[in-house]
């Protein structure tokens, strides 16, 4: 919590006016979700640890163990899945496009094939659905803000974008009754058509709407063929894991992000943003900006617009962290303000000073 309870009251109480001019932005990171009960990308290292400690011994919980060990002597702070995923995936680079040229061993495994890293990648995957698809939410947290915003008469419509894989955001649609756009139309198995947020934006309605666009993909999107598009599924059962559309840190992780469907969402993204006789107003939650194509954006945001403001909550700031992704000096930025607090600290602020002291 911020030292100074008044700066940060300050901070909403502007942040709260500058949402009456519109324009709004959310973008929510991982640490919006830990709120709601999600593990952090270190407890699903951990989980997976547990995993392959207790399961019977094969080459692909060997293969998992060696790896795990490897990065906890390289980062005796803690791994993340996505640091496994990373040299898992690294391997297989190697190991596949070029017709087995190369070869990989690890101590206790005689041959590291691409049958052992399909199956290590697949049971990654399924930890991480199990415990980010498949678990009860608490979202209280996530009701109280998205009412501070559409419930008040403030706004009828709010943007949200994230990198989030989860399905909290639909979640507590439903739970509020609020119409969620999120680039898909149909009833089961709905398939993807992104020109649905045009068509929601054009119409007028009275329901309070959340256009949600999941610019790294979501543990419910499957590609059941290169030639088809995405469906959004209502049930994803184990059979579907192996083709969830999400972006894992892979070596062609940008190389993914200008395809299909991700840089249709990471355009509207930049538009949104980018609008010149717009005044953008990003908020962002729990996101540190590790990936360059999300900071490029908002750092042309803030260097194109004089009138475009950032707000950044985060119990764990790192402002050189932040000025080195954005390329952009945060203290001396009067456009960007700095919310060291939690999401529940924050939200409650927002209820507070949004009903009037």
């Amino acid at each position: 919590m911020s030292k100074n309870i008044e700066e940060v009251k300050d901070k909403i109480r502007h942040l709260l006016e500058l949402i009456e001019e519109g324009n709004l932005y959310v973008f929510l990171g991982a640490g919006a979700s830990k709120v709601a009960g999600l593990p952090t990308m270190k407890e699903l290292a951990e989980i997976l640890e547990r995993k392959i400690t207790g399961s019977k011994e094969d080459d692909v919980s060997s293969f998992l163990k060696e790896i795990t060990s490897i990065l906890k002597s390289e980062h005796p702070e803690g791994v993340t899945i996505e640091q496994i995923l990373e040299m898992v995936y690294h391997i297989y680079f190697l190991t596949s496009k070029r017709s087995n040229k190369i070869s990989v061993n690890l101590e206790g495994i005689e041959k590291i094939d691409e049958n052992i890293l399909t199956h290590s990648l697949k049971f990654i995957k399924k930890i991480v659905h199990d415990n980010c698809f498949s678990i009860g939410f608490k979202l209280e947290t996530h009701m109280d803000f998205f009412e501070c915003l559409l419930r008040s008469g403030r706004l009828r419509k709010l943007d949200i974008f994230t990198t989030n894989w989860d399905i909290l955001v639909e979640k507590v649609c439903d739970k509020l009754k609020i119409k969620c756009v999120d680039g898909f139309i149909g009833i089961f198995d709905a398939f993807e058509k992104f020109d649905i947020f045009e068509e929601s934006s054009s119409l007028s309605s009275t329901i309070p709407t959340i256009h949600l666009y999941k610019l790294h993909g979501s543990l419910n999107w499957v590609l059941p063929s290169e030639n088809e598009k995405i469906i959004r599924l209502t049930n994803l059962n184990n059979s579907d894991v192996s083709q969830q559309v999400m972006i894992y840190p892979t070596p062609s992780k940008f190389k993914e992000i200008l395809g299909y469907p991700y840089a249709d969402l990471i355009s509207r993204f930049s538009d949104s943003l980018l609008k010149k006789e717009h005044r953008p107003l990003l908020l962002v939650i729990g996101y540190s900006f590790v990936d360059s194509h999300i900071a490029t954006k908002v750092t042309s945001m803030l260097r194109d617009n004089e009138h475009s403001n950032l707000f950044i909550i985060d119990p764990f700031l790192d402002q050189e962290k932040i000025s080195n992704s954005l390329r952009i000096d945060v203290e001396k930025e009067p456009k960007i303000n700095l919310l060291n607090i939690k999401f529940e600290e924050f939200v409650n602020f927002l209820k507070e000073l949004g009903k009037g002291e």
